[in-house]
């Protein structure tokens, strides 16, 4: 097979394992989040011992890519690829982990939530699961306007944020909700605002791909 062809091939192979590892990713945010919400403790023990999937699906394309820059020492485009896939499945792991956080509050507020601050957190979760799946739809695509949207999104999580913050502190000064489930949620509320930056920076590593800048660096 020409190396060409074999190069190809390796990239395909990859690519659908990155999607297949965000896809995983993303299933657990959403079981995560759900088992947060409706406080389903079997859930969030499911969620949780499916991390280490995750976990494993990161080493192996890492293993991969470096593979393919060693043997095939792909140019250009097809190396921004390989180099952008590197950097991105940290982030796509660390949505796992995050996942399982979320998962793990679940055990420890049992069913005293503040029911006065979860539409704000439910709010958050619809925004940050667009955020993910569209940075998904993205790498899928190498569609850097989809994720300059996602990019845009996450104003809307940092604004909810601070809600969620503001919330809480009256709550508490008003003596209307426990302080260790106060604790809690805020921690949930931050790990739904940190999973919206991991997908940030995965869509701005897809424009890297697409364009050989990360931010305002030209790196290629």
């Amino acid at each position: 097979m020409p190396q060409r062809q074999t190069l190809l091939k390796a990239i395909e192979s990859i690519k659908r394992d990155v999607i297949q590892m965000a896809d995983l990713a993303l299933s657990n945010v959403k079981a995560g989040l759900n088992a947060f919400k409706e406080n389903d403790l079997e859930a969030a023990k499911r969620v949780m011992s499916l991390d280490d999937e995750v976990d494993r699906m990161e080493e192996e394309i890492a293993k991969d890519a470096l593979r393919i820059i060693w043997r095939e020492q792909p140019l250009a485009t097809d190396l921004r690829l390989v180099t952008g896939i590197l950097k991105l499945i940290t982030d796509l792991e660390r949505i796992g982990d995050h996942a399982s956080d979320i998962a793990e509050m679940t055990l420890h507020l049992s069913d005293q939530r503040n029911r006065r601050v979860m539409p704000l957190t439910t709010e958050m979760i619809e925004v940050i699961e667009r955020m993910v799946l569209s940075s998904v739809e993205a790498l899928v695509k190498v569609d850097r306007n989809i994720a300059l949207k996602v990019i845009q999104m996450d104003d809307e999580v940092d604004d909810l944020f601070n809600l969620v913050v503001q919330k809480i502190t009256t709550e508490l000064k008003n003596e209307k909700i426990d302080p260790n489930e106060a604790i809690y949620v805020l921690m949930v509320a931050k790990y739904i605002e940190r999973i919206g930056d991991h997908a940030v920076n995965i869509a701005e590593w897809i424009i890297f791909i697409e364009t050989g800048k990360h931010k305002h660096t030209e790196l290629f």
